[in-house]
């Protein structure tokens, strides 16, 4: 039996719950380019790349970290029993979109699924238990929303997400509507976390620590090695500053837009704008 989940912070709680082997996907999806056309194994090159300019990692790190992950996974159907780890946020609706595209509907070991509106890495490995015991079989319409989704994710036309209507992933829709709020907003510019920001700095400088704290969200968005990468590229577009007391406004108006991958699609002007109204993009 195999585990696929999010990270290692979850295969550290499912070790203590359940047998079998583990294998934490770790990419932050929702970040980055995520291109059409690649295969698993050329876009964890290009992810690696993305990464590695991040500075989360190490190129050579992450790029042999991948290489494993993935021919890990090619040989997941040797096991008996293919067990899919995930959670309700961005973060993992992302991953397991990806892992169930990837698996299809071919024959092999049976798939199930494991996944609820909390976090596998607090959760107890009793409550883990309980919920292996409960897990729910992976049927063709899990994985044709899967693939339907991670195609218009991976789209160069988000819009294409529009269409993503799910039943057997009863948390995507919300999950990928919090990815199309990302993208600049029509009544002033900002995406949501650059709004969440600002405004948090509203009332003076506050350190990273307290800032994270701040903005963070429920569903969870983002962790604090991605929020510091924001931060640096919110600073080049002088809408923050770091000061040695932590981060502040900077006061002055935004300089230029530092171009950033959402999915299959890089925002680099306002061609493409959220609207809060309407709920989609425009």
């Amino acid at each position: 039996m195999i585990h696929i989940t999010n990270g290692d912070c979850a295969v550290a709680v499912l070790a203590k719950a359940v047998s079998g082997t583990f294998l934490p996907w770790r990419d932050v999806l929702h970040e980055g380019p995520v291109q059409a056309g690649l295969s698993l194994e050329e876009l964890s090159r290009s992810r690696a790349q993305f990464i590695a300019d991040a500075g989360w990692a190490t190129h050579d790190e992450v790029l042999k970290e991948f290489a494993a992950r993935d021919a890990a996974f090619r040989r997941a159907r040797e096991h008996d029993e293919i067990v899919l780890w995930f959670e309700h946020d961005l973060y993992d609706q992302l991953q397991l979109v990806q892992v169930l595209d990837a698996l299809g509907d071919r024959p092999g070991p049976p798939v199930s699924l494991v996944c609820e509106a909390e976090y596998l890495g607090t959760m107890t490995p009793e409550r883990a238990a309980e919920l292996f015991s409960l897990r729910n079989p992976v049927t063709r319409r899990h994985v044709a929303e899967a693939s339907h989704a991670w195609a218009a994710f991976r789209s160069p036309d988000p819009r294409d997400i529009a269409s993503v209507k799910a039943q057997a992933l009863p948390f995507l829709e919300a999950a990928l509507a919090r990815h199309l709020q990302e993208f600049p907003w029509n009544i002033d510019g900002l995406s949501l976390l650059e709004r969440r920001v600002l405004e948090a700095l509203q009332g003076g400088p506050m350190s990273f620590e307290e800032l994270f704290r701040a903005v963070e969200e429920d569903p969870a968005f983002l962790g604090d090695a991605v929020l510091a990468w924001h931060l640096e590229r919110m600073q080049k577009e002088r809408l923050v500053e770091r000061r040695s007391t932590g981060w502040a406004l900077s006061g002055k108006s935004r300089s230029q837009r530092v171009p950033r991958w959402l999915g299959g699609y890089l925002v680099k002007d306002l061609k493409l704008r959220w609207d809060p109204a309407l709920g989609r993009l425009v």
